[in-house]
């Protein structure tokens, strides 16, 4: 696929979720410039997203530019709207004038978010987990990025039913999640399954403590999605006294070490949430062997979130759970859910 025709497809998904966003990925497939910008993208990486995050990022930072007032995430409910005014000037001229370092961020930067609202798919995934074995839980994350959604224990939960609110975890948590649920009722106890240690796993993991890491931890949120914005500034607020330990390095080859520091009676579930889709068909084989691989002398859980490449509605994720074995990869879809967590759809046959 051309640059260009990776900006147009861009634009196209971005329809109806971000109109900011959108109108800027048809305007760069257009500009030969900006285009040659987006070139500085390394390869396997996605330009348009690496390219809008790194020029988010410096209006985040601070820098004083009229393209400012198009994003929500910085001048609030000010912004103008991009479907009343030709912002496309303002953009070439800001990415021109700070070439050198947008260079920089996209070639060093990677996509990697944070969606903390996957949490809300999460919670009742662990409390299933949780009701099938002895002892609290030692998660390991696959693709942590900043690792905030392995403290989901430290955050308050509102699950919306037709018959009205359910609110679990943390009471006075400043992260509020909120979830649709439909479907049958999913596990939801009051208080959150317990966490006796937490790690993640992520080719550049982000320092939530670090002021660089966590601005463009921020920038990957797109402009118009507030709640998601203040959603994140609250997670990080309440993870950074006490952050989990990250691991850098490919997670399936570092998995092995990461579990093996583990206690052998302590049982372990290994997750991830949008990341399968990200690897070839060879290290989707290889991370399934690898389970299986250390289910051999412990127990051993996979609770896994990803879009299947090529469904065709990539907006409804499916959420595995798997007692994971010698014998393999048996596993059973318990839900689907929103890409940010917005809603759940509980569909765990009952046991």
């Amino acid at each position: 696929m051309s640059l260009r025709d990776e900006f147009t497809e861009f634009a196209e998904w971005c329809d109806g979720t971000s109109p900011l966003y959108a109108r800027l990925a048809r305007g760069v497939a257009d500009d030969p410039d900006l285009l040659a910008v987006a070139d500085a993208v390394p390869e396997g990486r996605p330009a348009p997203h690496t390219l809008f995050a790194a020029v988010h990022s410096l209006l985040l930072d601070g820098a004083d530019h009229e393209l400012r007032e198009w994003y929500p995430s910085v001048v609030g409910d000010a912004a103008h709207d991009p479907a009343e005014a030709d912002l496309m000037p303002a953009f070439v001229e800001f990415v021109l004038a700070h070439e050198t370092r947008v260079r920089e961020l996209v070639a060093t930067r990677r996509t990697q978010t944070n969606a903390v609202g996957r949490c809300s798919a999460l919670y009742p995934a662990f409390a299933r987990v949780a009701a099938r074995v002895d002892g609290p839980l030692a998660l390991v994350e696959v693709g942590t990025s900043a690792g905030l959604n392995l403290c989901f224990d430290r955050y308050r939960y509102r699950y919306e039913t037709d018959a009205g609110v359910r609110t679990v975890g943390v009471d006075d948590s400043p992260v509020r999640i909120d979830c649709a649920l439909r479907g049958t009722d999913p596990p939801l106890p009051a208080d959150p399954p317990t966490v006796a240690s937490r790690v993640g796993i992520d080719l550049n993991p982000l320092d939530v403590t670090d002021d660089a890491d966590l601005n463009w931890l921020r920038a990957l949120v797109w402009p118009e999605h507030v709640d998601r914005h203040d959603q994140l500034a609250a997670a990080a607020e309440v993870v950074r006294p006490d952050p989990p330990r990250l691991v850098a390095g490919d997670a399936i080859d570092r998995l092995p070490a990461v579990v093996a520091e583990l206690p052998n009676d302590r049982p372990v579930c290994v997750y991830d949430t949008q990341v399968l889709y990200q690897l070839g068909e060879a290290q989707r084989d290889r991370y399934r062997a690898v389970l299986v691989e250390l289910a051999a002398d412990r127990e051993l859980h996979w609770v896994s979130g990803s879009h299947v490449v090529g469904q065709p509605d990539e907006g409804t994720i499916p959420l595995r759970h798997t007692a994971v074995s010698r014998d393999g990869l048996d596993g059973t879809t318990v839900a689907h859910y929103e890409p940010h967590g917005r809603w759940l759809e509980w569909i765990a046959p009952e046991e």
